[in-house]
């Protein structure tokens, strides 16, 4: 049940138009970014804002000759293909640009702000309609018409602004978050670059890096890999090519291994596994650790020097234990290993913290967005 004072109205009725962007053979305007006009595809909508990147330009002809798709301040642009339903609104600054296959709204502003017709599009309710209303078969799409269908639960003006502007505060916190988290995760390669090279060394150490190889270092090796069929509901953790996929009876690792992905499309992947766990034969495990050596280096070690190069195979990747033998391996005195693996291991600390926060403030958002869009928790408008 709607509150008596809100109304549920279609995207046709609260729109003055809705349209679509440059469909026919767009890359015929194109000219370099010098020359043109921004022109919005899907991959620049992003939920709730822009994506300014990936741009591509029509030249000014081009533009004109596609009037009808010049983008205004206020205009809410849907994704059509790829993510059906993810909504932007288009900001001062993008006023004047055009658009490529992508849904063009304009809202009336007497009946619906352009935030609110955004929040709502990307909001649980609006991409359940979406999905129910989209055409096409192996590849889903939203035509105009049927976004114009989509039903939304409509408060008075003044509560969709102050709707907005609660929501817009958690927007806030995840653009800072995720910016925070990008931040780290740039600090931590930049980390790994410098420690794991030798280019900086932690404080209190000197002297030269020895040579070395995997097989100097520990016994890479495969083990039995159990039926799907052997799988069970409890026991230990069972890992894979892909990783986690149930549990066994028993274990082959009672302690934290370096494991290295060896077959598939996730080849040459290198995970550090918690033990007890049974590592499958989709994996290399890196047993028999020499005491002079730290798995956790190697796993950081592995992890920024990459195995592109001793994957074989075409239509089946494969690392093989004679390749894997073979990778050399710099490494400096014990008592350094375990510095930097400790460094390299507070980074990842530090980035699984806020990867937490943004994901309890995204889950805390989409609350939010369930109870203030339908309704079922009204705010107080001054």
């Amino acid at each position: 049940m709607l509150p008596e004072d809100w109304k549920k109205r279609s995207v046709a009725e609260v729109c003055r138009s809705v349209s679509v962007g440059v469909v026919i053979k767009p890359s015929q305007y194109y000219v370099s970014a010098s020359e043109g006009i921004k022109a919005f595809r899907s991959a620049n909508v992003k939920e709730g804002q822009v994506n300014n990147s990936d741009w591509v330009y029509f030249s000014h002809k081009g533009h004109n000759e596609n009037k009808k798709s010049e983008l205004k301040t206020g205009d809410v642009l849907v994704v059509r293909t790829g993510y059906p339903g993810t909504a932007c609104v288009v900001t001062p600054q993008y006023a004047g640009c055009n658009a490529i296959d992508v849904v063009i709204a304009r809202p009336d502003i007497q009946k619906i702000i352009p935030t609110y017709l955004c929040l709502f599009t990307n909001s649980e309710y609006g991409k359940s309609q979406v999905a129910n209303l989209q055409g096409g078969m192996a590849q889903k799409h939203l035509n105009v018409g049927a976004y114009q269908q989509v039903e939304i639960p409509l408060p008075p003006l003044p509560e969709q602004k102050k709707i907005a502007a609660i929501l817009s505060t958690w927007d806030r916190a995840i653009d800072g978050t995720e910016k925070l988290l990008a931040n780290s995760q740039q600090q931590k390669k930049a980390l790994m670059q410098q420690l794991l090279t030798g280019k900086k060394r932690l404080p209190g150490f000197t002297g030269e890096w020895k040579s070395s190889t995997l097989a100097a270092c520990c016994k890479p090796q495969q083990w039995a890999t159990i039926s799907s069929k052997d799988l069970t509901f409890s026991g230990f953790p069972v890992y894979g090519a892909n990783g986690f996929i149930g549990y066994f009876s028993e274990y082959n690792h009672e302690n934290d291994t370096v494991a290295v992905t060896c077959r598939g499309s996730t080849c040459g992947t290198v995970s550090l596994i918690k033990g007890p766990s049974y590592i499958t034969g989709n994996s290399m495990c890196l047993d028999q650790v020499k005491k002079d050596c730290s798995h956790i280096y190697l796993y950081y070690y592995l992890n920024h020097r990459g195995l592109k190069d001793i994957i074989s195979g075409s239509a089946q990747p494969q690392i093989v234990g004679k390749a894997i033998q073979k990778v050399s391996v710099q490494l400096p005195t014990l008592p350094e290993q375990k510095a930097i693996a400790s460094a390299l291991t507070t980074a990842d600390e530090e980035i699984t913290a806020l990867e937490s926060d943004l994901s309890r403030l995204r889950q805390e958002k989409k609350a939010l967005m369930q109870q203030l869009l339908t309704g079922k928790r009204r705010v107080t408008v001054d």
